[in-house]
């Protein structure tokens, strides 16, 4: 591609060692920020790229001060390392560095050349380069634009895959749960793929209800979210406690992603023949369980999963009433606002919308006074059953997943 970043950092230092004469050439783009500078091409070190901090030797020196450094003995100024020729075995006898600027006199990168062919570099030298500072600073910029708009165009192709990833996830019907009244939102502030429930049918009559929320964006979040759905389908005939099948996908999910990823699990068993609900926490915002009208948290009873294997998990048990309250949700939720004048949400007032639930409200319609703090939406539980799977959107914040129940 004639807007390939490599491919013009060459020609750019083809033409310049070829016009002047010298042996080899460097050239060094600005990053981001204007801290560092990355080699795009350094002759004679293929297959390296250096990193120098600006003010940093004399290629930092010149970005540093946006003016040329011409030395004719290189080994006897205190800017120069001598560490790149006794790696290669170059000698360098003199060296031309130069600042590649735009037509607005802005840094774009740094143009090194060593060892002229011919007599020693000189003024005319620096004033030649210089003339063609602006058109290759004109090249490089419009092909670093070229390459950052091809990287975000994959990017938005790699998020949509996994908002469809995360989608396939999504139960389809949450009616057949008996004798629980079950409300889900879920509402991604982005196109991600980290978050992820279920609810699944166990062969013993009980239901599993689960809410995870893997580390990071993009599709391996939702492949690695794929991985915690299918650890519990496959487990839904185990007669186990509940903690031995979490302690399970702990280990699975660690070998799977060898620790670079993890995810947190509220997973939620209830039977409705003793109308029990018991739980393990691995790491997850506590749910609110209102019983009795009183309102708890239900805390996390072990790490986060996939960190590290042989973890071991608590699990839990309450036996529930008609009317009694159960908010799962992520961090979305208790984290909306951070940053904000006004604060994140907190867990805190999580927890009291809850507790000042009336007989038939749900949380969406308690949450209506605080819409302006928060500018999300919570949901909780209906007297009617709702489900909503609203596809990727923009909202403030983080991605939210709330997922209300209660016993009828």
């Amino acid at each position: 591609s004639e807007l390939d970043l490599g491919r013009i950092a060459e020609h750019i230092v083809g033409e310049a060692t070829r016009l002047i004469g010298a042996e080899r050439g460097s050239l060094f783009l600005l990053n981001e920020g204007g801290q560092t500078l990355v080699s795009l091409v350094a002759q004679g070190l293929e297959g390296s790229a250096l990193t120098i901090a600006i003010g940093d030797g004399i290629v930092g020196t010149v970005a540093a001060t946006g003016r040329p450094v011409l030395l004719h003995e290189p080994y006897g100024d205190r800017r120069f390392d001598p560490a790149v020729d006794r790696a290669t075995g170059f000698k360098t006898r003199s060296l031309l560095t130069v600042p590649v600027k735009d037509r607005d006199g802005r840094m774009v990168a740094v143009l090194q050349l060593l060892n002229k062919r011919r007599g020693t570099f000189s003024r005319d030298d620096v004033t030649f380069l210089a003339q063609l500072g602006a058109p290759f600073a004109l090249a490089l910029t419009t092909a670093k634009l070229h390459r950052e708009i091809v990287a975000r165009e994959r990017s938005a192709q790699e998020l949509k895959l996994a908002a469809e990833i995360q989608r396939t996830l999504q139960p389809r019907d949450l009616s057949a749960i008996p004798g629980l009244e079950v409300s889900v939102l879920f509402r991604p502030c982005l196109e991600v793929g980290g978050d992820y429930y279920d609810c699944v049918p166990t062969e013993r009559g009980t239901w599993w209800l689960a809410l995870a929320d893997v580390s990071g964006k993009g599709v391996a979040s939702a492949i690695i979210a794929s991985n915690v759905q299918a650890s519990l389908w496959s487990r839904r005939t185990d007669t186990r406690p509940l903690d031995v099948v979490v302690t399970e996908g702990n280990d699975l999910l660690h070998r799977l992603a060898q620790g670079r990823k993890y995810a947190t699990l509220l997973l939620v068993e209830w039977d409705p023949a003793i109308r029990e609900v018991r739980w393990v926490n691995a790491g997850h915002p506590p749910a609110m369980l209102r019983h009795n009208g009183i309102t708890e948290r239900l805390e996390a009873t072990g790490p986060p999963m996939g960190l590290l294997p042989g973890m071991s998990y608590a699990a839990l048990g309450r036996s529930l009433s008609a009317g009694d309250r159960l908010l799962l949700f992520t961090d979305g939720v208790s984290e909306a606002g951070e940053g904000s004048p006004a604060g994140e949400f907190g867990l805190d007032r999580v927890q009291q919308l809850v507790q000042d639930l009336a007989p038939g409200d749900d949380v969406i319609g308690v949450h209506a006074p605080h819409r302006g703090e928060l500018d999300v939406e919570m949901v909780g539980q209906g007297e009617e059953n709702q489900h909503e799977g609203h596809g990727p959107q923009r909202v403030p914040g983080q991605a939210e997943l709330r997922h209300g129940c209660h016993p009828v």
